[in-house]
């Protein structure tokens, strides 16, 4: 199990009967490899790894891999590390899950192993043996599944409902409406995931004048606060890639400025930018539940065409705007530049992914879809302004 701390390393993993730290899983989180990590992706690596200890208790008796790694056995290491990875494929039908299980424990044994390798032959073998296992592939379901945009007619009610002083919006209150509002568009036009938007703070958006147009050009900051945050389940970055700068649209920063000017709620001593009704800063869960509220107000028709494409759970959730995003900026930067790797580049560096991402590719395959190629000419038309409403 995965207990939180005062002291470094802030999460580790104990034996769930002594309640004694896992030796190696505590020395890796405060390695380089573990420390670099976010704290979100670290403890999801960490439940991965703990799930492994457990394994390797019941099969080969307790202790049994930090026995084996402490006395720098690379033999039954090695045996321990084969009968996990047999355990997570025995079946056909292995989980999502499972792959990305052995991912995490497979990076987690490679770093001990690789520690260990200059002055061991067994090691060294170790550790080319787990480089050749390689990956696990990800499970086949069914025919394949495109990447969750949302379809041209679903996107367009979403907007309807979404929007502030409709008749169809699920909130009542105007302050809540004006952030919802900002909350969809920001996740729709510049692409953020959930973690990012709740990093906002008022003081993110920045201006600037276009030396060649002479135009006032806006940008967000997309970084970790300084602050310390008061929610408990506080957001992190997801990797080092993720720390950028997200050029916007100047009805976008007319909605965010006005939105911080008028219609923030300002009772807590925090620059947080989305606040809930009592000015603490809105939660994971609370961000949740507005797109679970405005998705049961969507027409039930359009909202099952767009779960009969995803294979979704009924509702729209805050990545499936991104999702969308990037599957319509794909289809902008190709028509601005029709130079595929170019358009790749462009998009790793809007989305915030690594230098080796292959998700521009998935994105360049949803984006053949007809009605994707309508959404990206209403969405991001120059001519028209998101604020006056989409239509069909």
């Amino acid at each position: 199990m995965i207990i939180h701390t005062d002291a470094l390393p802030n999460f580790v993993i104990v034996d769930p009967h002594r309640m004694l730290p896992r030796y190696w899983a505590t020395a890796w989180s405060l390695s380089t490899q573990g420390h670099a990590l976010a704290v979100n992706t670290r403890k999801t690596k960490l439940r991965h790894i703990d799930a492994f200890y457990s394994f390797c208790d019941d099969r080969f008796g307790l202790d049994s891999f930090d026995f084996a790694v402490s006395h720098r056995d690379a033999v039954s290491t090695q045996k321990l590390v084969e009968a996990f990875y047999l355990e997570l494929t025995s079946t056909p039908d292995y989980t999502t899950t499972a792959v990305q299980r052995w991912d995490a424990v497979r990076e987690f044994v490679r770093h001990l192993s690789r520690q260990r390798a200059p002055s061991s032959q067994a090691w060294r073998s170790l550790s080319s043996t787990l480089g050749a296992m390689g990956r696990i592939r990800k499970p086949h379901r069914g025919r394949f599944r495109f990447i969750r945009a949302i379809p041209v007619g679903t996107l367009i009610d979403l907007l309807d409902v979404a929007n502030p002083g409709s008749d169809r919006n699920p909130f009542h209150d105007e302050l809540v409406q004006t952030r919802n509002w900002l909350i969809v568009n920001l996740l729709l036009l510049a692409g953020l995931r959930r973690g990012e938007l709740m990093l906002l703070e008022c003081g993110s958006l920045k201006s600037d004048v276009d030396l060649e147009t002479c135009e006032v050009v806006y940008w967000l900051d997309v970084t970790t606060t300084t602050e310390h945050d008061p929610r408990s389940s506080s957001p992190s970055m997801k990797t080092e890639h993720s720390h950028r700068q997200v050029p916007i649209s100047a009805d976008l920063a007319f909605l965010f400025e006005q939105y911080v000017s008028e219609y923030r709620h300002n009772g807590k001593e925090h620059g947080l930018l989305l606040t809930a009704m009592n000015g603490a800063p809105l939660s994971a869960e609370a961000i949740t539940k507005v797109f679970t509220k405005l998705s049961s107000a969507i027409s039930s028709e359009l909202l099952s065409r767009f779960t009969e494409r995803s294979g979704g759970k009924g509702r729209i959730s805050p990545h499936d705007l991104r999702h969308t995003c990037a599957t319509a900026r794909y289809s902008m930067f190709m028509a601005h530049e029709p130079n595929r790797d170019l358009t790749f580049q462009r998009l790793r560096a809007f989305f915030g992914w690594s230098a080796q991402s292959s998700m521009p590719e998935h994105y360049a395959r949803a984006a053949i879809q007809e009605d994707l190629l309508r959404i990206w000419g209403q969405l991001f038309d120059t001519r028209t302004s998101i604020l006056r409403g989409l239509t069909p």
